[in-house]
């Protein structure tokens, strides 16, 4: 699997991880920018709709819905959120 590139904002993966965990109960140290939603972390639509909304209070971003489809893995949702933050 190759590497993924470092956040620009390192506070984004954790922030996000936090979010995922109280969504899901999933621990902290699995969600990794490598995993995915659906096939690795086993979220489901309507958990992924809270977790959107989370990240977008927790980082006073706004999550365009068309945008929000293209979020396949941890890493495509951070790219995202630490581009905007």
């Amino acid at each position: 699997m190759p590497d993924m590139p470092p956040s620009p904002d390192p506070a984004v993966l954790p922030g996000l991880a936090q979010t995922i965990n109280r969504v899901t109960g999933r621990p902290v140290a699995d969600i990794r920018p490598e995993r995915t939603f659906v096939e690795d972390l086993r979220i489901d639509s309507i958990a992924m709709v809270e977790i959107l909304e989370g990240a977008a209070v927790h980082f006073d971003v706004r999550i365009d819905d068309e945008d929000a489809k293209s979020f396949v893995a941890v890493q495509d949702l951070v790219s995202y959120l630490a581009a905007r933050v």
